[in-house]
């Protein structure tokens, strides 16, 4: 028991004043009827529990809070009267404090009492001591507090007005959902400074009133608009508040705008009317009488005032129109339809103006009750009419007197009128063009393509222009023209009506279809020219007449030169041909003279090792006025044609000393076979002796080689007819034969294998010149002996398949750089100097391209295995059958 009067003492003045002695003097006298007596007393709940969870005591308070019966004091466990709180916070709560020994405190809410308690727990030796109070009433209060906020910020929230409370300090204590919107808070505001954080400047008229608010109470209404800050119009009120001022305020910013445009608007109205001569006018059909707007024109120069009942405006109106006006008050009255009239009034001064009255009833309950309008002065404007009718009328006279065609559109493309010239030409009136009448008479060539250019420009309002066929109407006669359109606008860009004329322009067209045709023409022979001049076999160029500079040049030129076009162009001719004499003719042609066929020879700088010779000539081009203004060149090489002069002297020669040895060829035939026949009955003699039969034997087999060459030499030089049927063996051997004194001298050795004895069927004179050609070669290259091999075999060409033989005949000579390989079948090349003339292998290749066979050459320079091999090939007779037949 001291335990609970200890933990009681602690908790505050409820306890306290339940007794005035401390809990020292209890303990000194303990007296269990006074200490029941006082703990039922204490306003406070106090329930003990021992170690096992059993209820030891509840004094009164606590019997009443928690409905314990009496009887289950000393009897049950908590847990057994309060099942439910088992698996709660609350049993956790409790089972912690009583394993660990510490106090603690909590609230909880008992469902089955319906009651809030705040329970204190403070264990001791004995158990757990429970002291609480029923707090029910207080949570109650603070939910219904809680509840009433939640409203009273709901209603905040959906107020239309912003709402803002301050504290003296000016930090924002509470902002509602419009109030965030209108500052524009995409974060918390609250506590922020109004005057250092929202409104730092710029809203002086605002601090001044809302101070005074705060200070003495003054409240505070203004609207201003705060640029800077919002860039809105505010409506505030400021009331004082405990804590400080609560701000009402709301964006009036769109009313502003609404009122300042009404102003705009009246104001506008005003100029509107001053400027239009116009005045806006009510009448009270109850009261008679007739009121103006603000901003109405004085008609007449007179105040709008004066012309206040109908009674003063008849006295105006001229006689003739009274009907016409009355006419129109009735039909207005009838309807609520608008009724617009014009009439005429006589001024003070005698003068007649136009009126234009528009108007209409305004009816409440079926009854008409006003009219309502407006009225102009349109004297200027019927003035204008006039004018216009008479201008018109001219306007009509001249077009129709016009020679081109002329005619006007509405905006949406309508023909409204043409002029007489147009009619005429189509051979259609006006109400027959109709919308789209006057594409009929556009040639069915160019219809589609005018019509949409016309729907486009209709649509876009862009200008139309186009050139088409038109259909003459009388002759259906089709001639070209030229028809255009312009959109008249009015000030806001839109188009009113579409002016436009049209012309013939068929001889222009045609002239100019024929002008162009013959600039193509032009063109195109220019372009020949051109093709012609870069094409042509001869250099052509031209050059300045001063320093002979080139100007341009064609691909045979620069050929010639041996550089590309660009690095020719801008250089001195001198520095492209130093040869001598063409500095001299150029100064000739500089003069104006012609020089014509000259032939010049030398060496240019990007080919030192030739000696070319070039047939030139060079002309003067005249200007206008009779100076040279540049110098054209035409270089023909004649290279080759001097070296097959050369070449047909040599080849005379070579015929003549071979018509020489085939004569005595021939004519030593006579006396060998004498000689042959002699020796013959020498060696058959019975007194010869033995000693001398070996030298006549010798003398026969001699005489036996001599005829042998005198019979190839006449076949050498035997051109036949038609091919005959050879072996490869009969053509090698033949040549061998030739050559067999130079291979023996030469210390040549001859390996010669033949492993096929096929016959192909060819120019055999023409193919031993070729193999002639190819082993006097491998003989000149082997000048300080060597192998010449010499094969023949069947064998089939791997890149077109054809079956044929090869011959082959191989040096160890000294062998070819690649540069002479590349031109070794070019006409006039030679390595031999004077002892050659370059044709040799190019003939060759052409006779073996003529038996449609193919020669091949490999060279090889190396120090060890050099030397140069030529492969012949010739098809078979049936292989060439097939190639001329395919």
């Amino acid at each position: 028991m001291a335990d609970v009067f200890q933990h009681i003492a602690h908790e505050g003045d409820p306890v306290q004043a339940g007794f005035s002695r401390s809990p020292d003097e209890f303990r000194s006298r303990p007296d269990p009827s006074a200490l029941h007596d006082i703990l039922n007393s204490v306003p406070q709940a106090v329930l003990l529990l021992d170690r096992d969870w059993r209820i030891i005591y509840a004094n009164a308070e606590a019997r009443k809070i928690s409905r314990i019966p009496a009887a289950a004091i000393g009897k049950q466990t908590h847990w057994e009267l309060f099942p439910e709180t088992i698996g709660t916070e609350l049993e956790q709560r409790y089972r912690a404090a009583m394993a660990s020994g510490t106090s603690d405190r909590m609230q909880y809410y008992f469902r089955r009492l319906e009651v809030w308690v705040d329970i204190g727990l403070h264990p001791g030796e004995e158990g757990l001591t429970l002291y609480y109070r029923d707090v029910s009433s207080q949570k109650r209060a603070a939910e219904a507090r809680d509840q009433l906020n939640a409203r009273l910020a709901q209603i905040l929230d959906v107020t239309s007005d912003a709402i803002a409370g301050l504290d003296r300090e000016w930090n924002i204590r509470y902002l509602n959902q419009r109030a965030r919107h209108l500052l524009g808070a995409s974060e918390e505001i609250a506590g922020k400074n109004l005057w250092r954080e929202l409104f730092p400047q710029g809203a002086e008229d605002l601090e001044s009133r809302l101070r005074r608010t705060m200070v003495d109470g003054v409240p505070a209404d203004l609207e201003d608009y705060y640029s800077q800050a919002l860039g809105r119009w505010l409506s505030i009120q400021a009331r004082r508040s405990d804590d400080g001022i609560v701000v009402f305020f709301r964006d009036i910013t769109e009313r502003r705008r609404r009122e300042q445009a009404l102003l705009d608007q009246q104001e506008l109205l005003s100029v509107i009317q001053q400027t239009a001569l116009a005045a806006t006018w009510d009448f009270d059909l109850k009261t008679r009488r007739i009121t103006y707007g603000p901003g109405s024109y004085p008609l007449l120069g007179r105040p709008c005032e004066e012309f206040s009942t109908p009674e003063a405006i008849e006295r105006i109106i001229l006689p003739a129109d009274w009907k016409r006006v009355h006419r129109a008050v009735h039909d207005a009255l009838e309807s609520p339809t608008m009724v617009v009239l014009e009439f005429q009034i006589e001024t003070e001064d005698g003068r007649r103006c136009w009126l234009e009255c528009r108007g209409r009833s305004i009816h409440c309950d079926g009854v008409a009750t006003h009219l309502r309008g407006l009225v102009l002065d349109v004297t200027e404007r019927k003035k204008n009419e006039e004018k216009l009718v008479e201008s018109e009328a001219r306007y009509r006279a001249l077009t129709d007197l016009n020679p081109q065609a002329i005619w006007m559109g509405s905006a949406t493309g309508k023909i409204t009128y043409a002029n007489q010239r147009l009619l005429d030409y189509i051979g259609q009136t006006l109400d027959s063009m109709g919308e789209d009448g006057w594409l009929n008479a556009v040639a069915e060539e160019d219809n589609e393509r005018v019509r949409q250019a016309w729907m486009r420009s209709v649509r876009t309002g862009s200008d139309f222009d186009v050139e088409a066929r038109m259909i003459q109407g009388r002759d259906r006669a089709v001639r070209w023209w030229r028809i255009r359109a312009l959109p008249i606008r009015d000030d806001a860009g839109l188009t009113l009506r579409w002016l436009g004329v049209g012309m013939d322009i068929h001889n222009t067209r045609t002239a100019a279809e024929a002008l162009h045709q013959k600039q193509r023409e032009t063109e195109r022979q220019h372009a020949e020219l051109e093709a012609v001049y870069h094409t042509a076999p001869v250099g052509l160029a031209q050059y300045d007449p001063v320093e002979f500079r080139c100007l341009r040049l064609n691909e045979r030129q620069a050929e010639i030169f041996g550089l590309p076009s660009e690095q020719v162009i801008g250089r001195r001719f001198d520095q492209m041909a130093p040869i001598t004499g063409l500095l001299e003719m150029m100064q000739i042609a500089a003069e104006g003279h012609t020089v014509k066929n000259q032939t010049i020879e030398g060496i240019l700088p990007t080919r030192p090792d030739e000696h070319r010779v070039w047939d030139v000539s060079y002309a003067p081009v005249f200007a206008d006025d009779g100076t040279v203004q540049a110098i054209t060149a035409a270089w023909l090489e004649i290279t080759h044609l001097k070296k097959a002069e050369a070449a047909l002297v040599q080849s005379e020669k070579l015929a003549a000393v071979g018509r020489l040895a085939s004569s005595i060829s021939h004519e030593i035939n006579n006396p060998l076979e004498a000689i042959t026949n002699l020796l013959y009955l020498i060696s058959e003699s019975e007194h010869l002796p033995s000693d001398m039969r070996i030298y006549v034997h010798m003398a026969q087999t001699e005489l036996s080689r001599v005829s042998q060459i005198a019979t190839q030499t006449l076949r050498f030089h035997r051109q036949a007819a038609k091919p005959t049927w050879v072996s490869p063996a009969e053509l090698l051997d033949a040549v061998l034969n030739l050559y067999h004194g130079r291979l023996t001298n030469s210390g040549i050795r001859v390996q010669a294998n033949y492993s096929t004895d096929k016959k192909v069927l060819c120019f055999e004179n023409d193919i031993r010149q070729v193999l002639n050609n190819l082993i006097a070669n491998a003989i000149d290259a082997m000048r300080q002996g060597g192998r010449l091999v010499v094969r023949a075999h069947d064998a089939t060409q791997p890149s077109t398949g054809r079956r044929g033989v090869r011959m082959t005949i191989a040096d160890t000579g000294h062998g070819m750089p690649e540069a002479v390989r590349r031109r070794l079948f070019q006409p006039f090349y030679t390595t031999k100097g004077l002892n050659g003339t370059g044709l040799g292998l190019w003939i060759s290749e052409g006779i073996v391209k003529r038996h449609q066979g193919r020669m091949e050459v490999r060279s090889c320079q190396h120090p060890v295995h050099h030397g140069t091999v030529f492969t012949l090939f010739l098809p078979f007779e049936e292989q060439r059958e097939q190639d001329k037949a395919a």
